[in-house]
């Protein structure tokens, strides 16, 4: 479900980067072997420009996922909040099980969709509470695995990428793509801001790092029509399930 949001926040175009080596601590982050655990429990909170809200998705035996809205209530929803509410999470249960989506799970961070992204390039910029930063150029949109049109690339070379890496676990904290320049991706448009940012949080159970919070904003012009649109996203509590079925829920990490 975090991944269709991640997608729905991001509508990109990407490329398949050559797996040269990276400076060696970020090779490691990048090579680390994951855990795949599969939550029964995750509270969500999302928002954009005109509000927030905060959900509950819980998995049941079957594997399907069932939705609470935890805040506001149902009748304090204003416009905003009832559109997410309603596309993002009761249009997913309608969903047919061949479109449903994976559990969030340990596969939320994606080593090989960074590495794409990163590139065959990064170099060390800078060392700060315990993190080292790599700068990059972007070489493709999260989430997609196509090769990038004309308009994707002419955003992408406008681009700056920081990845980080936490210098005492050896795991990736968290990276983002920000646009440097304005940039007319095509005749029509005119994008002034683009900022894409991740988080992660060191997870025992993933045994490494699993999404924490998102940030998207898109600002320009369009057909001669300003637009200004923001997201979030923040990971609030997970429970995993155990490796056997119906066993006991181990509590991760708690993330605000």
């Amino acid at each position: 479900m975090l991944r269709t949001l991640t997608l729905g926040a991001c509508a990109a175009l990407c490329s398949s980067a050559a797996l040269a080596q990276l400076p060696d601590p970020l090779e490691r982050a990048l090579s680390v072997s994951l855990n795949d655990p599969v939550a029964q429990r995750v509270d969500v909170m999302v928002g954009d420009n005109d509000g927030q809200i905060t959900v509950r998705i819980q998995e049941d035996a079957d594997g399907a996922s069932h939705y609470t809205l935890l805040s506001p209530s149902e009748a304090g929803l204003n416009e905003s909040e009832r559109e997410m509410w309603e596309e993002m999470f009761l249009s997913d249960e309608d969903a047919s099980e061949e479109d449903e989506e994976d559990g969030f799970g340990g596969e939320d961070f994606d080593p090989e969709d960074l590495r794409r992204i990163i590139g065959s390039e990064a170099t060390l910029l800078r060392e700060e509470d315990g993190l080292l930063i790599y700068g990059f150029t972007p070489q493709a949109f999260p989430d997609d695995e196509d090769e990038p049109d004309g308009a994707a690339r002419r955003m992408l070379d406008a681009m700056t990428g920081e990845v980080s890496v936490n210098a005492q676990t050896g795991h990736v904290a968290g990276f983002q793509m920000i646009l440097r320049e304005s940039v007319k991706p095509n005749f029509a448009a005119r994008i002034e801001d683009f900022r894409f940012v991740q988080s992660y949080v060191f997870d025992e159970v993933v045994n490494g790092p699993r999404l924490e919070s998102l940030r998207f904003n898109i600002a320009g012009s369009a057909a001669f029509q300003s637009f200004d649109e923001s997201m979030s996203v923040d990971i609030l509590d997970v429970q995993w399930a155990t490796p056997s079925a119906g066993g006991a829920v181990v509590d991760a990490a708690e993330s605000h």
